[in-house]
């Protein structure tokens, strides 16, 4: 019986998302004895966080260049001589897994690696949100917010390149996710009647 990873569906994946009602302002823990104006400005805002964190989706190693098999199929999967994966520790976006645990075929045969042994950069995003609504008239309310994605600036890399027939790539990391940008930060207003 075969069996292999997805390389959709990380080993372990968390979201979590929270709302914290900022203790400022009139009838709140800091500053409770503003009044008007000041309170208007500093009262009533809300912290938005939502975390995306998970582990690395899996990949397969691969080779190119040659039909070992000989069924007129160039490449596939290289035979596996030992694991392949580094330790956390030793990984590096130059160095993501050990090249030299893979190797073509001989003739003959197909490779005896399986599917989707490799796992890659996990993610790590933290998305932080500030707002308040502000009653400027009775029938209208203006609603401003501050959002930072990818607050912590922290890169999050696509999976390596996978191809042990190209040494030069084979274990490099060498791009970001598209999920996951450098910080953005924006400005929104709503107003509602």
């Amino acid at each position: 019986m075969l069996w292999n990873r997805d390389s959709d569906i990380p080993r372990h994946g968390v979201v979590a998302n929270t709302t914290w009602d900022l203790p400022f302002g009139r009838g709140r823990r800091f500053l409770s004895l503003v009044r008007g104006p000041t309170d208007h400005v500093i009262g009533g805002w809300r912290l938005y966080w939502i975390a995306y964190m998970q582990t690395g989706q899996f990949f397969s190693p691969s080779f190119s260049d040659s039909d070992p098999s000989n069924t007129n199929t160039v490449g596939g999967l290289p035979d596996r001589i030992r694991d392949g994966n580094l330790p956390p520790s030793q990984r590096t976006i130059d160095r993501w897994f050990d090249a030299s645990a893979f190797a073509i075929p001989p003739k003959g045969r197909f490779g005896n690696s399986g599917a989707n042994i490799l796992e890659g950069p996990g993610l790590h995003l933290h998305n932080l949100s500030i707002g308040k609504s502000f009653r400027i008239w009775e029938r209208f309310t203006l609603t401003f917010t501050a959002a930072a994605q990818n607050a912590l600036n922290h890169a999050n890399f696509r999976k390596p390149g996978a191809n042990t027939s190209a040494p030069a790539s084979v274990g490099v990391v060498s791009s970001t996710c598209q999920i996951s940008p450098g910080r953005q930060i924006m400005l929104r207003g709503r107003l509602e009647f």
